[in-house]
């Protein structure tokens, strides 16, 4: 019997199927498989395809080329946890970063506005101050009336 033929009996045996089921499971006939099973025909790509559809963890390259395990490798289970937590560390420092950030700004607005009243003094007190030479010029004045009476 030819190595394919020999596999598909090992599938009907892992899969717990008779000759008969196979073929209902397979959607052939049960002569299809009578032969396939006892060597007197190769099974065709069709035939393959129908195992592949109705069993897919079987891996391919054992059925058609006898390469591997019959049945697929199970996928590995990545544990994300340290990358997570990596993420969820950067995640805190970006939120603290920012929330400085965010003081910042807000203590800088406030010295921005106090520079502003600072200026708005200044003009004031230049006012202020050019009033009081006049005063005091108006007060020499006055002086000087006085000293000449």
């Amino acid at each position: 019997m030819d190595e394919l033929n020999k596999r598909i009996v090992e599938i009907m045996v892992r899969f717990n199927h008779s000759k008969s089921s196979l073929a209902t499971e397979l959607g052939v006939s049960l002569p299809l498989i009578t032969h396939i099973t006892t060597g007197r025909n190769k099974p065709g790509i069709e035939l393959l395809q129908r195992v592949l559809q109705r069993f897919p963890d079987i891996n391919p390259n054992w059925l058609f080329l006898g390469d591997g395990d019959m049945m697929k490798p199970e996928p590995k289970q990545v544990d994300m946890t340290p990358v997570l937590m990596k993420m969820n560390e950067l995640n805190d420092l970006v939120n603290n970063a920012l929330n400085v950030n965010k003081t910042m700004v807000d203590y800088h607005k406030l010295l921005l506005d106090e520079v502003l009243h600072l200026q708005e003094m200044s003009i004031q007190i230049q006012h202020s101050t050019h009033d009081l030479d006049q005063l005091k010029i108006k007060l020499e004045s006055i002086k000087d009336d006085l000293r000449n009476i």
